[in-house]
């Protein structure tokens, strides 16, 4: 039962049997360990050099003899530790590449893939994409139709987000429209988290659903039907939304 515990901490069945056979037994020379541990003597040679690299035995010279000798099981705290730094650093450098490994899958059918969310909680989660999926420094592009917007919980949880996303230095850029004119005091009050406004007059151009834009999706929510929305993810078609949201902002700004 020891001997399977063992390998549970991260050492193979050949690396627990001989450790546990060198503790048992002391200093020693291989071909006793190998007797004891019941792994063949060219094996056991080379599963010493491993433990020896794990910090788990050390060796020593007495006359003509070679001993090797297991370390106190203390050391195989000092092991689990290095091994709980190694993968908190292999951790660190997964969650840098992540963005790169993402742009690097291929949509082979060229179609743009469609997922739907229905429910707050299933909106929420594609606002919780928006600061996943962005790299530092990237915009979102809003379509919002913000007397219906405000009437949802979906503002709440969007402001919960805003501290990650000056942290990421996420700007975001909104073309909105009310029924009751523009948000003065609302805008205002915005302008610290990094948000810029475009208020369209709603007798002119009324639109009761919203539109995000970023990074290689489009996230589309119908404010007035059942609560819910599509996620369309295509660069093509992303991009090419992008540059209308932008042709939009700079003709009404002028």
């Amino acid at each position: 039962m020891l001997e399977k515990d063992i390998t549970k901490l991260g050492l193979s069945d050949k690396e627990a049997k001989i450790y546990l056979a060198s503790l048992e037994l002391g200093p020693s020379p291989v071909q006793i360990i190998s007797q004891k541990s019941k792994v063949n003597r060219a094996t056991t040679y080379v599963i010493i050099d491993s433990l020896m690299e794990m910090g788990l035995m050390s060796t020593y010279d007495e006359g003509k003899k070679t001993y090797f000798v297991a370390e106190q099981p203390e050391r195989l705290l000092d092991f689990l530790k290095n091994e709980k730094s190694v993968v908190e650093k292999k951790l660190e450098l997964l969650q840098e590449k992540m963005p790169e490994l993402k742009s690097l899958i291929s949509n082979v059918s060229g179609k743009p893939k469609i997922k739907y969310f229905e429910g707050l909680e299933g909106l929420r989660a594609v606002q919780r994409d928006f600061i996943d999926s962005l790299r530092e420094g990237e915009e979102i592009y809003i379509f919002l139709p913000m007397d219906d917007f405000s009437r949802t919980n979906l503002k709440e949880s969007a402001d919960n987000l805003v501290k990650e996303k000056v942290d990421k230095r996420i700007k975001t850029k909104i073309i909105y429209t009310s029924r009751n004119g523009r948000w003065k005091e609302y805008e205002k009050k915005e302008e610290i988290k990094s948000k810029e406004y475009l208020y369209i007059d709603y007798s002119k151009y009324p639109f009761n659903g919203g539109m995000n834009l970023y990074g290689n999706k489009i996230f589309m929510i119908d404010y007035l039907g059942k609560m819910g929305g599509i996620v369309i993810e295509n660069k093509t078609l992303a991009d090419m939304l992008k540059r209308f949201f932008e042709l939009i902002w700079s003709c009404h700004k002028k």
